[in-house]
């Protein structure tokens, strides 16, 4: 049965339940989303159709697995990538089902190529490697730590789980869980273990250090989608809610890592206009939480051309994180360009070599963890940053990541696949401050106002 999110005029939920509930086998109410966006927004797995549902008084959105067709395909002045026009029916066959035959859940568990394993090492070659020594070096963390080591922050963590017996005594802030039987702290593929030690590692427990060791972490572990066996946006969207909700309960910052599932080819041309990238640019303006997302490894899951970035990942007010090697070269994964915001990637991150991976570690070899690995690096930088400069606005750090990024092309501002450059951490934290005068920080306000359709 289909998933949908359902959206309703505030105060009239109860009439259009009572006219649509023999149709609904499950309902999920994003209390959060619904706050930002001042409608009521529910999740609900159901027989519904967008044409019947909009006739029901109080029904103002309907999207679902495949909203793409209800917008009718138009090219959103938001595309950056050529040729993102009508689709024809063979494409949107592609779209509604946008599983390429190289990653068949046979070959890959959780059906995405990010899960590719190395070779089984152990600490100490992790540590002899010196990868990620050089990685922290590179991004200006090791500078960064003579400010803060993200004290007071929480990094959120959307993925698979993590082994809890990696995490040390008072790094866990708090989780969450799609259902009884899914347990945070158990991790079958060892991705989420990765991405949430790489942010927050604590040195006299783990080993090594991550890039904010100080920062606490939030799992939140969804149920993976039993079709594809990646996460479905139906979980995907509650755990942003329960994300959003904390950090505004808790009058906090959350600074929320999505490095896991949502992939595909051709569903990446999806229009930028639905329930859940509207509530993401609404959530940006309470500055109680800031999305950092992985760029995507799509050149690995048999798409055939440079394809952009898909849409969430890469509105203005997301930070999204594409990757290069440890010669700083980009990585040939590695999505390039934004469908929702020209400039995307915001920045870079080093990968190469070992990662902790699960109960142990992995030797990803020239893969690096993926652009996972390098979202996790950014959040662990959003942490410092908001550490030493709590009061200042998400779009002001984003601003601050560009302005202090260093360059990786010929353009000093922007440049296709690395954005505004590599990472660097400290200078980041120097900048913040005069950040509004950085002309990224007007470019993006200018861009949401006047430009974007998502509104």
């Amino acid at each position: 049965m289909p998933t949908y999110a359902l959206e309703i005029t505030m105060g009239q939920t109860n009439q259009v339940f009572r006219e649509i509930s023999p149709l609904i086998q499950e309902a999920h109410r994003l209390k959060w989303f619904g706050l930002v966006l001042n409608s009521d927004i529910w999740i609900v797995i159901s027989k519904l159709t967008r044409s019947s549902s909009l006739r029901v008084p109080g029904v103002l959105n309907i999207e679902g697995a495949a909203e793409h067709v209800f917008y009718g395909f138009p090219r959103m002045r938001e595309a950056t990538e050529p040729g993102i026009e009508r689709l024809t029916p063979e494409e949107v066959g592609e779209i509604v089902a946008p599983t390429p035959n190289v990653n068949v859940a046979a070959n890959f568990p959780f059906g995405t190529v990010t899960f590719r394993l190395g070779p089984e090492v152990d600490l100490n070659y992790f540590t002899n490697d010196g990868s990620w020594d050089r990685t922290l070096d590179f991004i200006g963390a090791k500078r960064a730590w003579s400010y803060n080591r993200g004290e007071g922050s929480i990094i959120a963590v959307i993925d698979s789980g993590i082994e809890g017996d990696r995490l040390a005594p008072g790094q866990l802030a708090n989780t969450w869980s799609s259902g009884p039987g899914i347990n945070p702290f158990s991790d079958a593929v060892g991705h989420g273990t990765m991405v949430g030690l790489l942010a927050t590692a604590r040195p006299w427990y783990s080993g090594f250090s991550g890039v904010a060791p100080a920062a606490t972490l939030f799992v939140l572990k969804p149920r993976p989608d039993v079709k594809k066996h990646i996460m479905s946006t139906h979980d995907l969207m509650i755990a942003i809610d329960h994300a959003l909700g904390f950090g505004i309960q808790a009058n906090k910052r959350v600074i929320l890592n999505n490095s896991w599932g949502l992939w595909g080819c051709k569903s990446l041309l999806l229009p930028c206009k639905i329930i859940l990238t509207r509530a993401l640019v609404a959530a940006d303006r309470t500055n109680k939480i800031l999305v950092v997302w992985a760029a995507g490894n799509n050149e690995m899951l048999g798409c055939n051309t440079g394809v952009s970035s898909w849409c969430m990942n890469s509105l203005a007010t997301s930070v999204n994180v594409g990757a290069v090697n440890l010669d700083l070269a980009l990585q040939p994964y590695s999505s390039v360009g934004g469908q929702c915001y020209p400039l995307t990637p915001t920045v870079v991150c080093p990968t190469g070599g070992p990662l902790p991976w699960g109960n142990g570690f992995r030797d990803m070899g020239d893969f690096g963890g993926f652009t996972s690995a390098c979202a996790a690096q950014v959040s662990g930088a959003m942490a410092l940053l908001n550490t030493a400069h709590p009061g200042l606005t998400n779009a002001e750090l984003r601003a601050a990541l560009r302005a202090s990024a260093r360059r990786l092309g010929p353009d000093p501002d922007f440049n296709p696949g690395t954005g505004s450059g590599l990472l660097q951490i400290d200078r980041a934290i120097i900048a913040a401050p005069t950040a509004r005068r950085d002309p990224s920080f007007l470019y993006e306000q200018v861009f949401l106002d006047r430009v974007s359709t998502v509104k």
